[in-house]
């Protein structure tokens, strides 16, 4: 049985296995790298711009807590509570983003793996 007569299900899916790797780059990764590697470029850049700043936020609230900590021997971070919250909400809202646009990759590929009905 030569690749032609293979019927249209069993052959390997490059665009399945694709939209899988981007939702679990987007997923367990970095939100928005999956979407790049999908050539999604302005929507990935956007996810991975909200993500590191998101991240950047955390970062700062969390070496100001520790700075506070050495110098005062007390945590006074409730001024600066803002930062890891904007964070939260920033790297949030782009993986939830991310997690969306990678099922809906997976989705439109399914139904490219279909055959068309007669």
């Amino acid at each position: 049985m030569n690749a032609s007569t293979v019927p249209h299900q069993t052959q390997p899916n490059k665009e399945a296995n694709k939209a899988q790797l981007c939702l679990l780059l987007n997923v367990a990764a970095t939100p928005g790298l999956g979407s790049l590697v999908a050539r999604c470029w302005i929507v990935g850049s956007l996810q991975l711009l909200m993500a590191v700043t998101g991240f950047v936020f955390i970062m700062m609230w969390y070496f100001e807590l520790f700075r506070s900590l050495i110098q005062e021997g007390v945590v006074s971070a409730s001024s600066n509570s803002w930062k890891w919250q904007t964070g939260l909400i920033l790297f949030g809202t782009a993986w939830i983003w991310g997690l969306i646009t990678g099922l809906t990759r997976c989705r439109v590929s399914r139904k490219l793996l279909r055959p068309p009905v007669l």
